[in-house]
């Protein structure tokens, strides 16, 4: 993940970039990063009050901000990074191969019902941590049965849930836009223009 958010303070506005330099150290780099921060804590609070899931767990603690160098055009950049390559499914969701009532303005689409291993092994772990025990007549119980006959058990079952998910789909969180959307970066603007003195426009500059 990479939400950029960028502000152009130098050659836009006439202006030497090297008047502003003094002037980034000493306030508007902290404003972009404590944004930045108080972004992070919108969305790691939408993800704690809308999914439950382990691997959502992981991007809520793996959220941080990545500050830039102002630039040779007098562009100051900051981004909230995550490694957790599954950030855009939970923001956007994905619609499901039978439904898209989950994720109606998902660009993203379960294609069809296979399930590959990591998946499956996802909802093995999501099961077992959440307590499910019987789907479709498929205990998760170990009494009375043999290691191998338990662990065949449990991918059973992770796979039927998986493709539960698949047929219906992932809803979309919304949390990336509350975070950094029109009404944050007009925050961002006017704290960073009062720090300097000259008119700021934020705006996102990436999203990969």
């Amino acid at each position: 993940m990479a939400k950029g958010t960028g502000a152009s303070i130098g050659s836009k506005y006439g202006s030497s970039v090297d008047n502003f330099q003094k002037e980034l150290k000493s306030g508007a780099d902290k404003i972009m990063i404590d944004w930045a921060n108080e972004s992070i804590a919108i969305m790691r609070k939408i993800l704690k009050q809308k999914t439950r899931i382990k691997d959502r767990g992981k991007l809520i603690a793996d959220l941080a901000p990545k500050p830039y160098p102002m630039d040779a055009n007098g562009n100051i950049k900051i981004e909230i990074v995550t490694m957790q390559d599954h950030w855009e499914f939970l923001d956007k969701g994905v619609k499901g191969v039978k439904s898209s009532a989950k994720a109606p303005n998902s660009p993203f689409k379960f294609k069809n019902l296979g399930v590959p291993k990591m998946m499956l092994r996802s909802f093995a772990d999501y099961a077992a941590r959440t307590g499910v025990r019987e789907i479709k007549g498929t205990t998760l119980a170990t009494k009375g049965k043999s290691k191998i006959q338990a662990g065949r058990d449990i991918l059973k079952v992770a796979k039927q849930l998986a493709i539960a998910t698949k047929i219906s789909g992932i809803k979309a969180v919304n949390y990336v836009e509350p975070a950094v959307g029109k009404k944050r970066l007009k925050i961002l603007s006017k704290a960073i223009s009062k720090e300097i003195g000259i008119k700021v426009l934020a705006s996102i500059v990436s999203e990969f």
